[in-house]
């Protein structure tokens, strides 16, 4: 759950990016896994859905280990469109999201999906 006000608009970066609308700190956390609007979903589970939802799930989720199995992580807000970056102003922990630097207003947020995507390696 984003901890911040953003919005969606096109990124020079791919498609729709999520940019902040205030001001964010060096080390702040600006997104947290929150259960009553995130989702865990079971790779197992994936079969199960039909497949224009699987192909939704596998663009917005990312492939993370949970209680020793590898489950889907959707966000439930503007975080599901963070785009990768190599240099990025984000940086992931243990289901969050901390800013690596200053972040100016209308700055677009950027993660590397490597450092935390399962499967961030097919997604290219």
């Amino acid at each position: 759950m984003l901890l911040i006000k953003t919005r969606i608009k096109p990124s020079a970066i791919h498609g729709i990016g999520c940019f902040t609308e205030e001001k964010i700190l060096k080390d702040q956390v600006i997104w947290e896994f929150d259960e009553r609007i995130d989702l865990r979903i079971p790779v197992s589970e994936l079969p199960n859905f039909p497949a224009p939802i699987q192909e939704f799930l596998n663009m917005y989720g990312y492939g993370a280990m949970y209680n020793g199995q590898e489950v889907l992580i959707l966000c439930g807000d503007h975080s599901r469109h963070f785009n990768h970056s190599d240099q990025p102003n984000l940086v992931d922990t243990d289901f969050q999201t901390i800013a690596a630097k200053d972040i100016e207003i209308g700055e677009e947020l950027t993660c590397d999906y490597y450092s935390f995507d399962l499967h961030a390696d097919k997604k290219w």
